[in-house]
């Protein structure tokens, strides 16, 4: 019986040992989350099985990188958050992306991020119109990124915005605003069509 305990007390340091995760490891899914608060009250999602993804688009040219996260992921109709960034250069740790910091595609201006969140009745916000003064439209749109770490298979962040709605299919979008704040992301990476 005693030989039995050296034996027991040296795997369990051995294990331990090895469980210490380096930069060199993927991380852990039970880590991939995308958490905001929306007028103060905070919102949280598990991302284990939604992914970033970063890709190239030639005909911009510019890179692109886009989430959609669910609270359910059987229902796609409520209750989520998304996202689509442009960028003329790669994403990099500790650059800002400013909506209102127009990208040209083809020579138009078009905004760089667009930020989508559905509550959970279903109802759309977004933010997706560049500031302008419209006669009966509200655009006080604004949203901001940054990343905070970018790994081969991994990427972390923050971001905020201001989102209006509800949207409505058959009258447009409402004037109600939506203050996006403390929002961070840690989730999986995907890369695509990188050159």
């Amino acid at each position: 019986m005693m030989k039995i305990k050296p034996i027991v007390l040296s795997l369990l340091i051995v294990s331990l040992f090895s469980c210490r995760e380096t930069e060199e490891e993927p991380q852990n899914p039970d880590q991939a989350f995308l958490s905001f608060k929306v007028n103060g009250e905070l919102k949280e999602f598990e991302a284990t099985n939604s992914p970033m993804g970063f890709s190239f688009d030639p005909d911009g040219p510019f890179y692109l990188a886009n989430f959609s996260v669910l609270a359910n992921p059987t229902d796609g109709s409520k209750n989520f958050i998304s996202g689509f960034l442009r960028n003329e250069t790669l994403f990099e740790t500790n650059e800002i992306l400013e909506m209102q910091n127009p990208i040209l595609f083809q020579g138009i201006p078009m905004v760089r991020i667009q930020l989508t969140y559905s509550n959970e009745a279903g109802e759309l916000y977004n933010a997706v119109l560049f500031q302008e003064d419209f006669p009966t439209l509200l655009a006080t749109d604004d949203a901001r990124f940054q990343f905070t770490e970018i790994t081969e298979n991994w990427v972390k962040g923050e971001f905020s915005g201001n989102l209006l709605g509800p949207v409505f299919v058959t009258n447009g979008r409402g004037d109600t605003e939506l203050r996006i704040t403390e929002g961070k992301f840690s989730m999986p990476l995907l890369r695509n069509n990188l050159p």
